[in-house]
């Protein structure tokens, strides 16, 4: 049975097979010194569109962030948006919701906070504009709810003096053989409709920070369009899976496997308001949530090996090099500042189009958006070509490679409407997804996303000892250390460096490969146990310092 976590399966070599049997002084293992894995494959920024991809480009370089971060939160905060809206609908046998899940992977302080930072405060703006619109609905809702229980009361007391003139009933034993009792409730009033007090309005969120899963509910059943889950840290979200469990299966995740597919949900919460006399479910007709936030390689690692569920095989990863120049854009140059204004000026044109309401007003549906024949052709020829890959591929690039086509279909709607809310005033709104759309999409999802998972797959290829051995050297380069001790590196250890006997495994992968020299000596002529101190090769941690010249033990 294939084991989806074994990256022998995926094509990977081994830590084991990329390194020669010794290593030296001069010729470390310069695998080591990359906290990444492979060329980072750079975004297709000019796939946005013209406005977009300009806005994109200020807005990062302006947070000293990659672009990679702030396109995937502005087109995961689209497809949310799109959500329960538009749905692309294949031949009428197939079809998804737009929501997408994105996560932003990179070591710590790469900007990737600062690089979904822009597009966030569009979507505060969003929810302020929401909130202004359902602002009178709060006063309305109170006097309905007056007028709600004042007929209760009216009703009860209609009630008391019906049941007060009526005559004793008489007792059970009393009646005759074949006498049936009378109906208690015979002859009492109904209870009026209007005595139901309404639900009380909920502003309908565009995105939610960390929420449980019993918020999500209500809030998802509070916001029809869709919702975005927004989480500057993954390894929490990932971690609550874990949180509660019975007989070893996350409560949460067939919850979010509906979230990703827009299926209806519907839960029984204890505790929950009668309505009409009864305890009625809360019912979503349209689960659809997306997800973007950011991660950092080792918390990755670890959910990468541990799920097998097909959850990581619906995030879009986006892991991009580091930005290598700071600057601060100047008030006086207007060119080089996003046009914030015109950006949310764009993304209310999505946030305008309405859900399909001719079937049932009360429970409104997706548009479908059909597609033209070539985006069929398109679509079916990618993934044929999809289904063929994944013959040889280990089980979890595999499930990557058949997911993708109904990536490519969430894409395409994505970016059809994100293209659209930039052009003038007056450009009709999408009806079909076109070839050219579809092939945009194929493009993206090929020369960017795959080359990413597969990318983001090598992380899970790393041992622990070498991911602790990476953990060391970013200590190190952090510290700009020289020279350091066991003592020293112990102060600053976390996660698995805590444990002494990972950090000297670690140190002992790094001195076989020629990155550390150990260094180890008592002070004067004293007995006891030997100081440990290694000497850092920074000639090979850092090209353009001076190579380290003590010689060698």
């Amino acid at each position: 049975m294939p084991n989806p976590n074994d990256p022998a399966e995926d094509g990977l070599p081994g830590t084991a097979d990329l390194r020669p049997e010794a290593f030296t002084w001069d010729a470390p293992d310069r695998s080591l010194l990359s906290s990444d894995f492979g060329d980072a494959p750079r975004f297709p920024v000019d796939m946005l569109g013209p406005f977009w991809s300009q806005w994109v480009a200020l807005s990062a370089r302006a947070a000293n962030a990659p672009i990679d971060y702030t396109a995937g939160t502005l087109l995961a905060t689209v497809g949310a948006m799109l959500g329960n809206v538009r749905w692309p609908n294949v031949e009428g046998v197939w079809e998804h919701p737009c929501v997408l899940w994105i996560g932003l992977v990179g070591n710590p302080s790469t900007a990737k906070s600062p690089g979904m930072r822009p597009v966030r405060k569009l979507i505060h703006a969003i929810e302020q504009e929401r909130a202004r619109q359902i602002s009178d609905a709060g006063p309305a809702h109170r006097l309905q709810a007056l007028v709600a229980e004042y007929m209760d009361r009216s009703w009860k007391r209609e009630v008391e003096e019906t049941l007060a003139t009526r005559p004793k009933p008489a007792k059970i034993e009393d009646l005759a053989k074949d006498e049936v009792p009378p109906n208690p409730l015979e002859g009492l009033p109904a209870w009026p409709s209007e005595a139901q007090v309404p639900a009380a309005p909920v502003v309908p969120v565009l995105h939610v920070v960390d929420a449980t899963t019993e918020g999500l509910i209500a809030t998802a059943a509070g916001s029809p369009r869709g919702l975005l889950q927004f989480s500057d840290e993954l390894a929490g979200w990932f971690g609550g899976f874990d949180r509660y469990r019975a007989k070893g299966v996350s409560a949460d995740r067939p919850f979010w496997l509906k979230a990703f597919d827009g299926d209806p949900y519907s839960v029984i919460r204890k505790g929950g308001d009668l309505k009409n006399g009864l305890r009625t479910p809360v019912e979503i007709p349209h689960l659809s949530i997306g997800v973007i936030g950011s991660v950092q390689p080792d918390p990755l690692r670890a959910f990468l090996t541990k799920t097998d569920d097909g959850l990581a095989h619906r995030f879009l990863w986006m892991w991009p090099r580091p930005a290598k120049t700071f600057t601060i854009p100047r008030r006086t140059d207007t060119n080089e500042r996003a046009d914030d204004a015109a950006a949310l000026a764009a993304l209310m044109r999505i946030e305008c189009l309405q859900q399909d309401q001719r079937a049932d007003p009360d429970r409104p549906e997706p548009e479908r958006i059909e597609l033209t024949d070539e985006a069929v052709d398109r679509l079916q020829d990618f993934g044929q070509q999809m289904m063929d890959a994944a013959e040889g591929c280990s089980a979890w690039y595999a499930s990557t490679l058949n997911k993708a086509p109904g990536q490519v279909l969430r894409l395409s709607a994505v970016l059809s409407f994100l293209h659209w809310c930039a052009e003038p005033d007056g450009t009709p709104v999408p009806r079909r997804i076109g070839g050219a759309q579809m092939q945009e999409a194929i493009i993206l999802m090929s020369s960017y996303f795959l080359q990413q998972a597969r990318r983001v797959r090598q992380t899970a290829a790393v041992g622990d000892g070498e991911a602790d051995a990476r953990a060391v050297l970013a200590v190190i380069r952090e510290r700009k250390w020289e020279r350091f001790t066991g003592r020293q590196l112990q102060r600053v250890a976390s996660g698995r460096l805590a444990d002494t006997r990972n950090r000297k495994a670690a140190c002992e992968i790094l001195v076989e490969a020629g990155l550390l020299r150990e260094d180890f000596h008592r002070a004067g002529e004293t007995k006891g146990r030997a100081r440990e101190e290694y000497v850092v090769n920074t000639g090979a941690l850092w090209p353009q310092a001076p190579a380290d010249t003590a010689e060698a033990a």
